[in-house]
């Protein structure tokens, strides 16, 4: 089953790093990601009070730059 993985970002080089990891990550198993900003109604619901941050089926997993080590371990099953 393909899960939905969402990045707030703010649009900064470092975010823009993690989410290049987050899509190596998942590259293989024709998951979703969707970029979002801090601002977005979903940062609000689940709580983001930092970016970049990773979400996974609508739980916070991750908030900073993983390395790309981190972002395997999180996010390809």
């Amino acid at each position: 089953m393909a899960r939905t993985i969402e990045v707030f970002t703010a649009g900064c080089p470092l975010c823009d790093e993690a989410v290049q990891r987050v899509r190596n990550a998942v590259a293989q198993c024709g998951c979703t990601v969707i970029t979002r900003t801090p601002d977005s109604p979903e940062a609000q619901q689940y709580g983001i009070r930092a970016v970049p941050a990773i979400v996974v089926d609508q739980q916070l997993v991750f908030t900073g730059v993983p390395t790309q080590e981190q972002a395997n371990a999180l996010l390809s099953r």
